[in-house]
This record gives structure tokens, C-alpha cells and sequence, in this order.
């Protein structure tokens, strides 16, 4: 199975996600440590692929067998409005994201580099900081800080916060990573403009439709496996990275 191979770019430039991240360490927030919650090895990614919507019952029983409920942006507040209250929200965003329904029994892992209203948005809840790594920014700003690397997507990066929060299971929902069979981008339905770029990618004998941010995003999680070796991945409802696992377990290679 040959890796994809795609060029992105980050979102912001680098000096207005500098002017986030200095406003992120101005507040003096509790920067994030080991594991928050309880837990039994597990950890949930759930993003808002359009394979979510079918997924309510299944994320519903984990969070009932005490594993904690980690969603990743807008999934936070699709759950919450299907009486699923996560325990963790967690974002990597730069720009404005904001959650419309937060809860004072979740707790907020938000990168520095998320954008200033974020903060202010949640105020008063539960938020612990946390520091993205990436190539492009100002290394000076986070001297001395444990800067938390991974793949380009929230989503991957919650499977790096995941496991240094000491979790070695990862169970993913809704990262599908591909368009749905409507062309809907994810599970409210928001469908692509014309003007963005879509792709085909092949895994086995199966064909996806992607966006350029969701190739790449499938490209990096191959390099999970390379850099996490005591790390399990499981990937429920279908989409490119359940593929991409299934034809892992074909070849023999560890998922």
C-alpha cells in the first residue's frame, strides 16, 4: 500500500497565530497533564464525519463502560444535542470555531494557537492548555513548553494528546476522512462549494471522494504507526481510515 502524498498549507499566517498563542499564555490557564478522567486504556475520537449520525448508540454505550467521550470541534455540540454530554472537547483551530452548547461537566483542551475568542467564549468552564507543535510557527514563544506534534487535522492531533495523556487505545468515530455518498462533508450536512478541490483516492478495492485537507489527513495517519509502536487504532462506521485500517490487517501490518 503506497502512502498518499499531499502538499497542504496551514490555515492563518504565522504572525496572527503567534498574536493567538501570546493571548492563550497571557491568561494563566492550567496547562494539560496527565490523563483528566478516568479511564480504562481507552480513549474516543469522535469527529463529524457523515458516518456520525449512525453512531449515537455505539459512542453512547463507551462513555457508559467509563471510557471518556473526546470530541473533536463541532462534534462536541452535534453530541450534545443527541444528550451526549463529551468529556473533552479538543481543537487545534486557529480561526473562530465557536462550541454553541458547552457544558460545565466537560473539560476544553484547547491549543494555543485556537483564536482569542475561544478563550473568552469559555470563561469560567474548564479549559486546559495545551501547545500544538508545528514547523511554521514562532519557536520562541513556547520555550520550555511541551509542544504536543502530529498529523494536520484536530482530529490527529487528538489521538497525539490521547497518548500523551498515557492512553494506548484509540477508538475513532466519525473520522471518516471522506465525503459522504450525498457529497456531504460532514454529518450536518454542509456539502463542498464548487470552487474546492476534490480528489479519488483508492484503498484496495474501494474508492473515496476527499477533499484536499481530508487526503491529507489520511496521509498522516499513516505515520501514526511509525511513531506511536505500543499504539492500537480502531476506526468505526466505514470512510478512508476505517479502509486504510482494513487493508493494514490485510498485508499484516500492526493496526
Amino acid at each position: 500500500m503506497k502512502p498518499l502524498n499531499i502538499d497542504v498549507t496551514q490555515y492563518g499566517t504565522v504572525e496572527g497565530i503567534s498574536e493567538n498563542i501570546r493571548y492563550a499564555l497571557s491568561l494563566g490557564l492550567d496547562e494539560l497533564q496527565m490523563a483528566p478522567c478516568k479511564h480504562d486504556g481507552s480513549f474516543i475520537v469522535v469527529g463529524s464525519g457523515p458516518s456520525l449520525e449512525f453512531q449515537i448508540d455505539n459512542i453512547r454505550s463507551e462513555q457508559e463502560a467509563g471510557r471518556p467521550i473526546c470530541a473533536v470541534k463541532d462534534a462536541y455540540d452535534y453530541l450534545v444535542s443527541h444528550g451526549i454530554t463529551p468529556n473533552l472537547y479538543i481543537s487545534v483551530e486557529p480561526r473562530y470555531r465557536p462550541v454553541k452548547n458547552p457544558s460545565k461537566s466537560s473539560a476544553f483542551l484547547l491549543a494555543s494557537r485556537c483564536h482569542p475568542d475561544m478563550f473568552r467564549d469559555l470563561k469560567g468552564y474548564c479549559v486546559y492548555l495545551w501547545h500544538s507543535w508545528s514547523e511554521e510557527d514562532d519557536k520562541d514563544l513556547l520555550k520550555a513548553k511541551m509542544c504536543i506534534g502530529g498529523g494536520s487535522t484536530s482530529g490527529l492531533r487528538a489521538v497525539n494528546v490521547g497518548y500523551c495523556l498515557g492512553y494506548r487505545k484509540i477508538i475513532m468515530y466519525g473520522m471518516d476522512s471522506c465525503l459522504g455518498v450525498k457529497g456531504e462533508k460532514r454529518v450536518s450536512q454542509l456539502t463542498l462549494g464548487k470552487q474546492v478541490s476534490k480528489t479519488n483516492v483508492i484503498v484496495g478495492d474501494k474508492e473515496f471522494i476527499c477533499n484536499m485537507a481530508m487526503a491529507a489527513q489520511a496521509q498522516d495517519f499513516q505515520h501514526i504507526y511509525t511513531v506511536m509502536p505500543d499504539l492500537s487504532i480502531q476506526v468505526k462506521g466505514g470512510g478512508l481510515l476505517s479502509a486504510i485500517i482494513e487493508e493494514r490487517k490485510k498485508k499484516g501490518f500492526r493496526t
